[in-house]
Order: C-alpha cells, then sequence, then structure tokens
C-alpha cells in the first residue's frame, strides 16, 4: 500500500543529518544505561561521548534514560525534573551551557545527600 509522501519537518531534518559518531547501538545502550545513570548520581564527569550521541539521537533509548532518571531522582528525594533538565542539557536536548552538563546533576544529588544535622 502506496501512501503520500509527506515533507520532513525541520526536527526530523536535523535529526537525520546530525553527527551519530561514536557510533552505540540500542542494544549497547540499553546494556549501559543503568551504569550511565547510577553514574549521574555519583558524581561521574566523564560518561562516554558514545552514549551521550546515542541518547541525543534516538527517542528511544533517551525515554528510557528519562524514565530510569525520573526513579532515581526520588529514591534520593530529588525533584525528577531538575534531574530531567540537567540530563536533556548534558545530552544537547535543551539549551543550556555544555560546561554544566554531568556536574548540574552531580551538584543536584550531592546537595540532597548532605546528613541531617
Amino acid at each position: 500500500m502506496n501512501t503520500p509522501d509527506r515533507p520532513l519537518t525541520p526536527a526530523q531534518a536535523d535529526s537525520l543529518a546530525a553527527v551519530s559518531e561514536p557510533w552505540l547501538s540500542c542494544d549497547e545502550c540499553f546494556d549501559q544505561i543503568d551504569g550511565y545513570v547510577d553514574g549521574l548520581f555519583q558524581d561521574e564527569r566523564d560518561p562516554a561521548e558514545a552514549m551521550r550521541v546515542h541518547l541525543a539521537r534516538c527517542p528511544a533509548c533517551c525515554e528510557e534514560a528519562e524514565s530510569l532518571i525520573s526513579l532515581a531522582a526520588e529514591d534520593q528525594g530529588t525533584d525528577p525534573e531538575q534531574a530531567l533538565r540537567a540530563f536533556r542539557r548534558d545530552v544537547g536536548l535543551a539549551a543550556g551551557p555544555p560546561a554544566e552538563s554531568q556536574t548540574g546533576i552531580a551538584r543536584l544529588f550531592r546537595r540532597r545527600r548532605t546528613p541531617d544535622r
């Protein structure tokens, strides 16, 4: 069955033209996603560039990461929306200076983990 051609949206065109190197498959991403999210909460500042690139380009894997980040943020007693904004900045899905990337999430959780006095 043939369907009429539809023009690409600007977002679709940008996604197709975006650099996707270094390469990471969805299977590899799903194998590594738990460690990536754990690293966000443990102040690991240098996640693999391939993971960051893949999450910026793959809606399914990005959705999985966002779900895990939301759950982890709630477990840490942190606002999930703040954690998601920091994650989206890190992978280039939202405006924000790249220098904030991982350290923004880690700072957010470090504040929440201080012992009660």
